[in-house]
């Protein structure tokens, strides 16, 4: 049964985190936006599916979003009752640090089941739907890239493109002039007719042109070399993204227990990552958390912030030791957690355990 104290800090810590997740989320968004505009801009984008990308992107972003959003509103929650010395008044009246834990695992237990919910089953359905979207936005763009009479930059300014006359629905294209950006020097191409291609395996966009002329040479000099070709082939993107990545993450988390596959248990102990960390973050932050009386609650929220990004840095450098093989499938990213959770053990420990062994009252380590 809920105590009035803990549905004030359940109340205080979730207003908090509710803020937290959306600023952070706002912020990550906000420069896919700007990706996907970039890309839609160049031409390998729909502008069509924009939205629906970051409507799944957000799904993405939670899993990694939620426990340290959750370590922030614990952290400035506790450090303002900390401040204002509502944490010694609290210890006084008989609540001690295992009330607190219980309020805030009221909250963080459901958080985590939400998180394994998402990381494990609706993850891996919104990236495959992603992928799909993305491959059918890039057909859709690939029909639009061009505009007769319109000057068009492609492949981050390597290529400005000149089409007179288009055909097909977009295919078919004639009186085209390219000017390419070389490494010394610049190329200049012309055709009558051309067409786009694109490579769906590769997620890569061409066009090829055919019965043309092809000046090379640098401005100014007089060696410029001309060239007649049947057809030539431009890429016209940046380089691919790795398709097994991401057919990795699109696998059902069904797939993935008992694999030897050294990918398929990386990708599984990644997704298990998000809820364990966020019970790991939970208990560490009223460690991290507590302060002085009249300390200001901001200074310690920068360790935290520290101390999560060395958190997650472990947990990339042990998923690329687990692929590579050199960590045992069985152990996995166990290892990580389990030594951030040790760290938490000697903070209590600092905390608490010297000042019991010294015959002090636990409570009396609260004030």
């Amino acid at each position: 049964m809920l105590t009035r104290i803990d549905r004030y800090l359940i109340k205080e810590t979730l207003l908090t985190f509710l803020a937290t997740v959306v600023v952070l989320l706002a912020m990550v968004l906000s420069h896919r936006l700007a990706l996907y505009l970039s890309q839609a801009a160049g031409g390998l984008l729909a502008r069509d599916a924009i939205f629906l990308l970051l409507g799944l992107q957000a799904v993405r972003f939670l899993v990694v979003l939620v426990p340290l959003a959750l370590l922030l509103s614990v952290m400035l929650t506790l450090g303002r009752l900390y401040r204002d010395s509502e944490m010694t008044a609290l210890t006084a009246c008989g609540i001690g640090p295992g009330a607190v834990y219980r309020a805030l695992y009221w909250l963080g237990v459901p958080l985590a089941l939400m998180l394994a919910l998402l990381s494990l089953y609706v993850l891996p359905r919104c990236m495959a739907l992603q992928f799909e979207i993305q491959d059918r936005a890039r057909q859709d763009a690939e029909l639009s890239i061009f505009k007769p009479g319109v000057f068009r930059e492609v492949a981050d300014g390597r290529h400005v493109v000149y089409v007179g006359r288009v055909e097909d629905n977009g295919r078919a294209l004639e009186e085209i002039f390219v000017r390419s950006q070389l490494r010394e020097g610049l190329a200049v191409t012309s055709a009558r007719h051309g067409r786009q291609e694109f490579d769906l395996e590769r997620g890569t966009r061409y066009i090829v042109l055919n019965d043309g002329y092809r000046y090379e040479g640098t401005p100014g000099g007089g060696d410029y070399r001309s060239v007649h070709f049947r057809e030539l082939r431009l890429r016209l993107d940046s380089v691919p993204e790795d398709r097994n990545w991401r057919r990795r993450e699109t696998i059902p988390t069904a797939e993935l227990w008992n694999t030897n596959d050294r990918d398929h248990a990386a990708e599984l102990h990644t997704r298990l990552s998000g809820p364990v960390s966020l019970l790991v973050v939970l208990f560490l932050a009223p460690l991290l958390a507590r302060a002085h009386p009249r300390e200001g609650r901001y200074g310690r929220v920068v360790a935290a912030i520290l101390l999560y990004v060395i958190y997650f840095n472990l947990l990339g450098i042990g998923e690329a030791k687990l692929k590579s093989g050199q960590v045992w499938l069985a152990l996995g990213l166990w290892w990580v957690h389990a030594l951030i959770a040790l760290f938490g053990v000697g903070l209590w420990w600092y905390h608490y355990g010297r000042r019991g062994s010294r015959g002090g009252r636990l409570s009396e380590a609260m004030a």
